[in-house]
C-alpha cells in the first residue's frame, strides 16, 4: 500500500495535533479544502491497510485520531518501500546519489531506490541536468563512469551544504536519509560524538539543528574526499590555521570516525563551518574578538538611532547577540549559505522591525563587502524584537511615518533626523522620493513631505530645514492630528521677567534664545542616536577657498547651478551628468531646493554622477529666480555618496543658515575670507 507525500504529511500533522479543524489544516499546510479531503481519504486507506482505525471527523471538534500511533512505529511503516516519493524528494535523492556515490550509477540504481519506471527516472534526470547547468555544473553519463557531476569543487560543496540543510529540514528526512546514508549509522554516530567533544572543549553549544547539520556535512565531506573530489585551496582561509577550532578539527579528522585523509584545505573548510554554525551557548568573552565586538556595538547603536529607541542593558544584549553574530559574521564574510525557515513569517509578522533591522546592518555589509541575506536579517530581527519585548518596548503601537523629498537624499536626511528628535513617539521608516513613495510596500500612517502630493495617509508639508518657529508650528499640527489637542503656548518674555526678579541675567538675548529652543524642541542638536559624527567630514573640509565662488550675476537658475557646480566638476568629484541631473530634478519637481529665503541647496542622487563626497558654494550679487517669488543669491551644491557621510557637514551648514543675520552678512561681503570665518566657526562649534 503506497502513500503519497501530501497524505503522509497530513498523517504526521494529525499525529502531533490529534484534534484539528479544517481551517487550521488549511492554514498549516497551505492546501485547499478539496486537497485536504483527498489526502485524508488516502491516509485513511493507508491506516486501515496497516490495521489502524481511520481518522474521525466531528463537526464540533474537527479531525482526530482514534488510535495512538507512536513516532517510531509510524516511521517504520513509512519507508521507501511503501512511500511514493514526490518530484521534489526524488530530486534531492538523485542529486545526493550522483554527488556522493562511489559506484558507477546507472538508471537501474535510481529505479531501484525509488520504485519508479525507467521513463520517469529518465525524465527526472533530464530535468535535473537542466537545473544544474544554471549553477555551472553538468551531469554527464558514460558506460565507464555512469552518472557523474562535472564542475568546480566549491560549487559542488555549496550544493552539498544546501541539500544537507534541505533534507534535514524536510518532513520526509528519515526516508531520504535511509536512501542515501542508510548503512552509515555507525559513522554518523561517531562524527556526532566527536563534535560533542569539541563543544565541551570550546565551551560552546550548537543548536540541535546545526549539530545535526554539521554531522552530515562532515560525513559528506569525508565521502567526497574518498572519491577524490578534493576542495581547491582558498588563501583567505589561511588565518584560521592558528585558531583553537582548527586544532580541534585536525584532531577530529584523524580519528576512526573518518575514513579519508583530510588535507589542510579540507580541515580549514570544516573549521569555517564550525565557526559559522549557530549556537545556543558561547562562553568565549566578547572582548577577545575586537573586530566583531566593535561592529556589533555599532550595529546596535545604529538600530537604536533608526528605531529611536533606547535598548537597556546593552552590554548583556551584545553578549547574547554575539552568540549568533560570531558565526553569522563568518558565514557572510566567506559566502557560506544560511537557510532560515522563519524568514517569511518574520517579514510578514514584523515588517517594520525587519525593515529597520535590515537598514541597521549596512555597517556589516560595509565591513564584509557583500550584502546580508534575508535569512540572516530575519535572525537579527528576532533578536532585536525579543530584546524590545523583554524591556517592554514595542514598535507596533507607534504611528508609522515616511519622509518624502523629490530626490530622497541630501537635505532630506537632515529633515528625518530633525523629525525623529521632534517626534520620538513616531516610527520613521524611510526617506523617499515622490516616485518611490508611490510604490512603497510598507504601510504607514503619516507623510512628512517637502512638496504637496496625493496620499491616503495624513500629510504634513514641511520646509526642508525646520527653523524654531517651524518646529513649534509642526508640533502643534501633529499633536492636534494625533491626540486632538495642542500644548499651550509659552510666553517666554513673561518667563524672563519672572526669572529677572530673582536672578541677575547677564545675557538676556542668549537666555531667551535658549528658552525658546527648549520650549519648541526638547532634544539637543546632536542626539545619542546620531551616527559617530567624528568619523564624517566637518563643513570646512568640504567648503574651502577652492570650492567657494563670488559672482555678480548669472542669466538664469540653470546657469547658477552650472556655475556653482563647476569647481566640483573641475576637481573630478562629480561628473557633468550630475549637473544635468540636478537641473532635471528641479524641472520635474519644482524649486524644492530653495530651503530658506535666498538660499538653495541643489542636489541629485549619488548614482547620477557623484564620485566622492563634496560641496561648493556660489554667492551672487544679483538674485536669480528659481521660481516666481523665489529669488536666490546663495547656491550650495551638495554631492553626497550615501545617506550618511555628508550629514555632519550638512548639520553644521543648516545651523549656520538658521541665523538670518549670518546670511545677511555673507550676502553683504565681497571677501571669501569672511565666508570662511563662518564656515570655520560652525565647524568648530558643532564639534565641541
Amino acid at each position: 500500500m503506497f502513500l503519497d507525500e501530501r497524505s503522509a504529511n497530513l498523517l504526521k500533522l494529525l499525529q502531533h495535533s490529534p484534534i484539528s479543524k479544517m481551517k487550521e489544516l488549511e492554514a498549516q499546510t497551505g492546501l485547499t479544502r478539496r486537497q485536504i479531503q483527498y489526502g485524508l481519504n488516502k491516509a485513511n486507506d493507508w491506516l486501515q491497510f496497516h490495521g489502524y482505525q481511520p481518522i474521525q471527523y466531528n463537526r464540533e471538534i474537527g479531525y482526530s485520531f482514534s488510535d495512538k500511533i507512536r513516532d517510531e512505529e509510524l516511521n517504520v511503516k513509512l519507508t521507501k518501500r511503501n512511500y511514493v516519493f514526490s518530484e521534489t524528494d526524488r530530486e534531492k535523492v538523485f542529486y545526493l546519489m550522483i554527488l556522493l556515490s562511489w559506484e558507477e550509477l546507472s538508471v537501474y540504481h535510481f529505479e531501484s531506490i525509488t520504485g519508479l519506471s525507467r521513463n520517469t527516472v529518465l525524465k527526472d534526470l533530464k530535468r535535473l541536468k537542466e537545473k544544474t547547468q544554471k549553477i555551472a555544473l553538468k551531469i554527464q553519463y558514460s558506460k565507464q563512469d555512469g552518472y557523474v557531476i562535472k564542475g568546480e569543487s566549491r560549487v559542488k560543496r555549496y550544493m552539498i551544504e544546501y541539500l544537507v540543510h534541505d533534507v534535514l529540514n524536510s518532513s520526509n528526512s528519515n526516508l531520504i536519509i535511509e536512501c542515501i546514508w542508510g548503512n552509515q549509522e555507525k559513522q554518523i554516530n561517531s562524527i556526532r560524538f566527536q563534535l560533542e567533544r569539541i563543544e565541551r572543549k570550546l565551551g560552546i553549544t550548537f543548536t540541535d539543528e546545526r549539530l545535526h547539520e554539521l554531522t552530515y556535512l562532515f560525513l559528506c565531506t569525508d565521502q567526497l574526499i574518498g572519491k577524490g573530489e578534493e576542495l581547491q585551496s582558498d588563501q583567505s582561509w589561511a588565518p584560521f590555521v592558528t585558531t583553537e577550532e582548527y586544532k580541534m578539527v585536525e584532531q577530529m579528522t584523524k580519528t576512526d570516525a573518518f575514513q579519508s585523509v583530510w588535507s589542510e584545505t579540507e580541515n580549514l573548510y570544516a573549521t569555517l563551518h564550525l565557526l559559522s554554525m549557530n549556537r545556543t551557548k558561547d562562553i568565549s568573552p566578547l572582548k577577545d574578538d575586537e573586530v566583531i565586538q566593535h561592529l556589533l556595538q555599532e550595529i546596535v547603536e545604529e538600530f537604536e538611532r533608526l528605531a529611536f529607541v533606547h535598548l537597556h542593558d546593552k552590554e548583556q544584549l551584545c553578549q547574547q547577540l554575539y552568540v549568533h553574530f560570531k558565526p553569522a559574521y563568518h558565514r557572510l564574510k566567506y559566502g557560506l549559505p544560511q537557510m532560515n525557515l522563519m524568514t517569511e513569517r518574520v517579514q510578514k509578522v514584523y515588517p517594520e522591525l525587519h525593515h529597520l533591522t535590515k537598514k541597521s546592518l549596512w555597517l556589516l555589509e560595509k565591513e564584509i563587502g557583500r550584502s546580508v541575506s534575508e535569512e540572516e536579517i530575519a535572525y537579527f530581527t528576532i533578536y532585536f524584537g525579543g530584546w524590545l519585548r523583554k524591556q517592554g518596548t514595542t514598535l507596533d503601537d507607534r504611528k508609522r511615518a515616511i519622509v518624502v523629498c523629490p530626490n530622497g537624499i541630501g537635505i532630506s536626511n537632515i529633515l528625518i533626523y530633525t523629525l525623529r528628535e521632534l517626534f520620538p513617539d513616531i516610527l520613521f521608516l524611510d526617506v523617499l522620493s515622490v516616485r518611490n513613495a508611490a510604490d512603497y510596500r510598507l504601510s504607514y500612517d503619516l507623510v512628512f513631505s517637502t512638496v504637496h502630493m496625493r496620499t491616503k495617509a495624513t500629510l504634513f508639508v514641511v520646509p526642508p530645514i525646520l527653523e524654531m518657529q517651524d518646529k513649534h508650528k509642526l508640533r502643534q499640527q501633529v499633536m492636534q492630528e494625533l491626540y486632538g489637542y495642542t500644548t499651550d503656548n509659552v510666553d517666554v518674555a513673561a518667563l524672563l521677567k519672572v526669572i529677572s526678579k530673582y536672578a541677575t541675567i547677564h545675557e538676556p538675548d542668549q537666555l531667551e534664545k535658549a528658552l525658546q529652543s527648549n520650549v519648541y524642541n526638547h532634544t539637543p542638536k546632536v542626539t545619542q542616536f546620531s551616527l559617530k559624527e567624528a568619523e564624517k567630514p566637518v563643513l570646512e573640509e568640504l567648503l574651502n577657498i577652492q570650492t567657494i565662488q563670488l559672482k555678480s550675476h548669472v542669466s538664469d537658475w540653470k546657469e547658477a547651478i552650472q556655475v556653482a557646480a563647476k569647481p566640483l566638476v573641475d576637481l573630478g568629484t562629480v561628473e557633468e551628468r550630475y549637473v544635468e541631473a540636478m537641473i532635471e530634478a528641479i524641472e520635474t519637481n519644482g524649486p524644492y531646493v530653495v530651503i530658506t529665503p535666498g538660499v538653495a541647496i541643489p542636489h541629485a542622487r549619488p548614482e547620477q554622477g557623484v564620485r566622492s563626497l563634496s560641496m561648493s558654494l556660489l554667492k551672487l550679487d544679483e538674485p536669480v529666480d528659481f521660481a516666481p517669488n523665489k529669488p536666490v543669491r546663495l547656491i550650495i551644491v551638495l554631492a553626497a555618496v550615501d545617506n550618511d557621510s555628508h550629514l555632519r557637514a550638512l548639520i553644521q551648514l543648516t545651523q549656520l543658515l538658521n541665523e538670518p543675520a549670518n546670511i545677511e552678512e555673507i550676502l553683504q561681503t565681497a571677501d571669501k575670507s569672511v565666508l570662511m570665518e563662518y564656515v570655520h566657526k560652525y565647524s568648530k562649534e558643532e564639534a565641541e
